[in-house]
């Protein structure tokens, strides 16, 4: 039986050693969504769950209804799902959660065309909760139901209100609770940002395993970092806080909608992280990572042809110098 051919990421791989893969991401997204569980909501668990198989429902309903057929779901499509759960407030209204993995998995995932529209699924769901349903996308109660007279906020709700700055190593290790000040409680932002020290090891778990390419992510935090440092910003609290480095990891090295060459996914990568910097700077919006992301994604078919159009160059030139010699 022949290898799989592995294009430019073994994301694009065919057959069942794709589908591994793509168990693998779910793997450690699932991981991510029981330690939130644990934690913090173990109510968590069970809406992870249901989102989840209504994801696979979706995709079964529309293989009925396409072609007549019955199909398992794919591992993409959980992911898909799964990324949007982990980016939006644990206890937002399930309907509302509802209706973005409807919009991300049947139009963002199954009916849009990738060579047509090169945007993240999971960025589609996330944009559409974001226009529809403004008010519960930015409502971060607290994870345990509680009766509290404190006003909640996450870290960096906590700096963009009275520009306090949160222990980046509390952040990191997801040692998020407290209040500040009598003012606000402290409390967790999206399941996904809770912990990046754990973001960032099944980053790493995933790159060995071949499943991730590491150009993305790291001009993604390279273009972040930078940003933050020239502008003033603290920058260890600003990558551990909020979803940087959850956006690194799952988000930009998303092959569907980044671009195929090696120049492009480290121009998008850096094109996306200084976007994020400058829109967490003014105003410190807080959805400007979906707004950067989706910008790279559609600059990538112009980043894609550049690329192809530098390499004829290189390759007229090696040509040409080739040809003058005796």
């Amino acid at each position: 039986m022949a290898e799989p051919a592995t294009l430019v990421s073994p994301f694009l791989r065919r057959g069942p050693a794709r589908r591994g893969m793509m168990l693998g991401m779910l793997a450690c997204l699932s991981v991510t969504a029981l330690h939130f569980a644990g934690r913090y909501d173990p109510a968590f668990a069970l809406r992870y769950a249901a989102g989840l198989a209504l994801a696979g429902l979706i995709e079964t309903v529309y293989a009925l209804l396409q072609d007549g057929r019955w199909v398992w779901p794919r591992a993409s499509t959980l992911v898909t799902a799964a990324l949007l759960l982990l980016s939006v407030p644990a206890r937002m209204p399930a309907a509302e959660a509802a209706a973005g993995i409807l919009v991300a998995v049947s139009f963002g995932k199954l009916t849009v065309d990738p060579r047509a529209l090169r945007l993240n699924p999971m960025l589609m769901g996330r944009l559409f909760l974001m226009l529809v349903f403004a008010d519960s996308i930015q409502r971060w109660a607290p994870p345990a139901a509680r009766v509290d007279a404190l006003s909640t906020a996450t870290p960096l709700g906590l700096f963009a209100a009275e520009g306090a700055v949160y222990s980046p190593w509390r952040i990191a290790r997801g040692a998020i609770g407290g209040d500040w000040n009598g003012l606000y409680a402290l409390v967790p932002g999206a399941p996904g940002e809770v912990m990046p020290l754990l973001a960032a090891g099944c980053g790493a778990a995933l790159y060995l395993a071949g499943v991730l390419d590491w150009r993305p992510a790291a001009a993604y935090l390279a273009g972040f970092a930078g940003v933050c440092a020239l502008l003033g910003m603290p920058v260890a609290f600003h990558v551990a806080a909020g979803s940087t480095v959850f956006t690194a990891v799952y988000i930009v090295t998303d092959p569907r909608s980044m671009p195929a060459s090696k120049f492009g996914r480290w121009a998008a990568g850096l094109l996306a992280g200084v976007s994020n910097a400058l829109l967490r700077r003014q105003g410190y919006y807080p959805e400007g990572v979906v707004w950067a992301v989706l910008a790279a994604n559609l600059l990538t078919p112009a980043l894609d042809r550049l690329a192809f159009i530098g390499r004829g160059w290189r390759l007229r030139r090696a040509s040409a110098r080739a040809g003058k010699r005796p």
